[in-house]
């Protein structure tokens, strides 16, 4: 949050880093589904550069993919087996703590929106006062903690699955669990008073979208708060404004950042961007850069006279990216809720509650994409591949997951070096040749192209996870665990 450029020796030795990695492994390797996509992404990212309309801010955000792509091999490495979970448990703890901590310090809180909240905000103590660079916006803010309050919910709702693990630790048995419970009712009250903070809408609203998921989730009879909730809308919408729904929505778009009507403009405007950069797109975080020239103010009045980015995350993929990078976004979810599923199916107690909150957690954000925008590449956008990586390594070790170490008999669970080489080739094929049939139709009609690539991305991960699993060892794929044995 201090300097958004990394000095070039650090990234001469990060690759160096990985290069001995590689060396060091030999056939070993840790392979995922995930791995195609990114490796996509990191081939678009020197032509990204190369055709950004403002080098100087993609520059920094190239440097935030290369280090969360760094983050995702290491944690897959990491996370291996069951005497890995407690440690994993504390990190995760401490990132949401974190977090939290820095936006309650380091969030640009703006004037207006609800006035009690405002006055609270603004007598809170600014880092940004010290440190100019770490001044963050309330929205992207209010997305990055949207992770968390799904994942902590679930940690504290367990069924003493916590306490059972530690049991099987020495070292750790003695440590007192409602401490522990403690801290997590500390920070999920901390996250979720920085996010009442924020007044950022989406943000409220993906947040109770995963925390709801969760709870039906957990348990079904959650689902009656959807009459429940209907009947109390109706009774709010016939008692404010004019009595009717356009009324009351009308009331909720108010403020310095109106959302629906503005927000439908900004995508139209948007979209018709993407028609003229749909191969590479105009560079990330260089929007500001190219919408001034194409929506000039004196010739567009209704438009905002500057943009930073596109107010809905899969548009701002495109138009910084263009629709091949879509394609791999969309894969990435995609894929992720489809390891979700095998992972689940063969899961212990304890990794069922973790990934109960992965991947309510990612609900939250991805629908809070849906109002506004997270680029790829910003700071706080780590979150999301730290909880790719956590569930990646949840699904291709999960076998390994009931063992404390590695044992003696353990079998081969990873494919050869050759395999793996041709899995990811053919996934980056299938991408190509996805991406050519959405790009055939971009100057036909541009929503057409963009609903295939949508469409595309959602095979591709489904395509890259089933066909992994397919070609995986016979001794990996879906076998019981020890749990569901005895």
């Amino acid at each position: 949050m201090l300097r958004d450029d990394v000095p070039l020796i650090a990234l001469a030795v990060l690759s160096l880093l990985w290069l001995l990695l590689l060396f060091t492994e030999g056939q070993k390797s840790y392979l995922t589904p995930l791995h195609a996509p990114i490796i996509g992404l990191v081939i678009l990212l020197p032509l990204n550069l190369l055709i950004s309309s403002n080098t100087q801010a993609t520059l920094p955000k190239i440097y935030g993919l290369l280090l969360s792509f760094s983050l995702f091999f290491l944690i897959i490495r990491l996370v291996q087996f069951r005497k890995h979970l407690p440690l994993l448990f504390f990190s995760l703890l401490a990132l949401s703590l974190g977090a939290a901590l820095l936006g309650l310090f380091a969030t640009d809180w703006p004037e207006g929106g609800l006035a009690f909240i405002s006055r609270i905000a603004q007598k809170l103590p600014r880092i940004s006062s010290s440190f100019p660079g770490a001044s963050i916006n309330k929205n992207t803010m209010g997305g990055a903690l949207t992770f968390f309050p799904p994942l902590l919910l679930s940690l504290f709702w367990d069924k003493n699955s916590f306490k059972k693990m530690l049991a099987k630790y020495l070292q750790l048995k003695k440590l007192p669990v409602w401490l522990y419970k403690a801290l997590l009712i500390l920070i999920l009250a901390l996250t979720l008073l920085v996010l009442l903070l924020t007044q950022s809408r989406g943000a409220w609203l993906g947040t109770a979208l995963g925390l709801f998921v969760f709870l039906v989730w957990k348990d079904k009879r959650f689902l009656i708060a959807i009459p429940v909730g209907l009947i109390f809308l109706f009774f709010l919408v016939s008692q404010t404004g004019d009595g009717t729904l356009p009324g009351f929505l009308s009331l909720l778009d108010q403020g310095q950042d109106a959302s629906l009507t503005g927000r439908l403009q900004i995508w139209a405007r948007i979209i018709s961007l993407i028609r003229d950069f749909p191969i590479t797109g105009v560079g990330l975080d260089a929007i500001s850069t190219v919408y001034p020239v194409y929506f000039n103010p004196f010739l567009f009045s209704e438009a905002p006279a500057v943009l930073f980015h596109a107010h809905n995350t899969l548009l701002s993929v495109t138009i910084e990216m263009g629709i091949p990078a879509l394609i791999l976004y969309v894969a990435l979810i995609s894929s992720f809720f489809i390891m979700t599923k095998h992972a689940w199916k063969h899961a212990r107690t304890i990794n069922r509650v973790l990934i109960m909150g992965l991947v309510c957690g990612m609900i939250s954000h991805q629908f809070f994409g849906i109002m506004d925008a997270f680029t790829l590449g910003k700071t706080l956008g780590v979150t999301m591949w730290i909880y790719y990586a956590v569930l990646a390594a949840l699904f291709i070790h999960r076998d390994q997951m009931i063992h404390s170490k590695p044992p003696k008999d353990n079998p081969e669970t990873t494919l050869p070096r050759k395999a793996q080489t041709r899995y990811a080739l053919f996934g980056l094929a299938s991408w190509l040749a996805l991406s050519f049939i959405a790009l055939t139709f971009c100057q036909v009609n541009i929503y057409f192209s963009l609903s295939l690539s949508l469409l595309s991305g959602l095979f591709l991960g489904w395509f890259v996870t089933n066909r992994f699993i397919f070609l995986s060892p016979a001794s990996y794929q879906l076998s019981p665990t020890t749990d569901e044995l005895h």
